[in-house]
């Protein structure tokens, strides 16, 4: 079985388990290799994707760091927003990206939520539904009127800004699945510590869009007159 087919096999079987809706998943554990606390759902979805994807090379997950060996290095968020999971926020899935000679070549991002995954390797970027697997092509949606702005709760600055030029936003709590999602969205924004765990398929699946990253910002956009506004407000604040 090849890569992306095992990711899809780990994903359909972690969404198996999280329909079960064990309330012992939500049970805090010790802090993770990201630096956040670990829970039990956490544990148990990265247990799924090592089982499937061990196989292929090296995994670095959020929650236990490095696990097994090879040349190839297979990153994972085993529940991207688990507190949004945990809350009844139906907003949270799973991060898988793989690397070869230090770049990403194949990524996989799953909203368990409503069953959207999104796959993007050398043959093109497509979604389907885990359940039917009829992948289509992604286009971008020319008529979108809001953004998504990550952790912009915790912005002190460039939130003010991104208000006074009147930009509407949502900030759902699960960045890698927001870049996924990105085709679909006038803009993404994030601001806080950037970890490859959550970062790496979904910056990937933007590559062919006007991209921003520094200094702990992400700025995202089709729109390059919105892009350059934006960044101009970025660097704007140094």
């Amino acid at each position: 079985m090849d890569f992306i087919k095992s990711v899809i096999k780990a994903n359909q079987e972690i969404s198996e388990l999280l329909m079960a809706d064990n309330p012992l998943f939500k049970k805090k554990l010790q802090k993770g290799a990201g630096g956040d606390i670990s829970r039990v759902v956490d544990m148990e979805a990265e247990k799924i994707f090592v089982k499937h994807l061990g196989k292929f090379g090296q995994i670095i997950s959020e929650e236990s760091g490095i696990i097994g060996e090879g040349k190839e290095s297979i990153i994972i968020d085993p529940i991207d927003g688990s507190e949004n999971f945990i809350s009844g926020l139906p907003y949270f899935g799973s991060s898988v990206a793989r690397k070869k000679d230090g770049k990403v070549c194949d990524g996989v991002i799953c909203n368990f939520a409503n069953g959207d995954i999104f796959i993007k390797n050398d043959k093109g970027f497509k979604k389907a539904n885990i359940k039917r697997e009829d992948f289509s092509e992604i286009t971008s949606n020319n008529y979108a009127t809001i953004g998504i702005y990550e952790r912009a709760y915790a912005s002190s600055k460039l939130v003010c800004d991104v208000n006074k030029i009147g930009l509407k936003y949502r900030s759902p709590g699960a960045l890698a699945l927001s870049l996924a999602y990105a085709h679909n969205f006038r803009f993404v924004i994030f601001e806080g510590k950037v970890r490859e765990y959550d970062i790496a398929a979904g910056m990937y699946m933007c590559d062919d869009m006007e991209v921003l990253l520094e200094d702990e910002v992400i700025v995202i956009s089709n729109d390059k007159k919105l892009f350059e506004r934006l960044t101009t407000i970025v660097r704007g604040l140094k």
